[in-house]
């Protein structure tokens, strides 16, 4: 497993405190990396843990404010695969819940655009990979019933 790399996806979602309902944040991919929609995605630094990876890379892939989180909940889904420079791959999956939107800046040499979906928008297409689909979809359930 040492030779392996380790990423975290994280779904971020956020509750619109009018309606009780939540939205998710999407990032689109700049060009150079295939202009594709994701959940934040990135690899891990030495000795963190999947979680902290994850938190660390939502801060630094939107600027989110720890101040907003809510809850950081593991999905329970981790994924092994081959990414496109032939590196074996473990992903852990988390989801973290913010009570307010926040001016979300991106990067622009990873992504160019970002857009909230909200919690019915999750469907097959909405983002390139399988396994940010099957993400969504589990945060999008466990939102339904979570007690905030």
């Amino acid at each position: 497993m040492a030779n392996k790399t380790k990423k975290a996806q994280v779904v971020i979602a956020v509750i619109d405190q009018p309606s009780h309902s939540f939205h998710f944040l999407l990032l689109q991919t700049n060009e150079r990396r295939g202009s594709f929609w994701q959940n934040v995605t990135g690899k891990l630094e030495d000795n963190e843990t999947f979680e902290e990876g994850g938190l660390r890379e939502a801060i630094e892939e939107t600027q989110l404010k720890i101040e907003s989180i809510v809850d950081i909940l593991s999905l329970g889904l981790k994924y092994e695969f081959i990414d496109q420079r032939e590196r074996k791959v473990n992903e852990e999956c988390f989801l973290i819940i913010l009570d307010a939107k926040w001016n979300v800046v991106i990067d622009p040499s990873e992504h160019q655009s970002y857009k909230w979906v909200s919690i019915d928008e999750i469907k097959p297409g909405i983002v390139k990979f399988e396994s940010n689909l099957e993400c969504l979809v589990k945060s999008q359930n466990l939102l339904k019933h979570w007690g905030g």
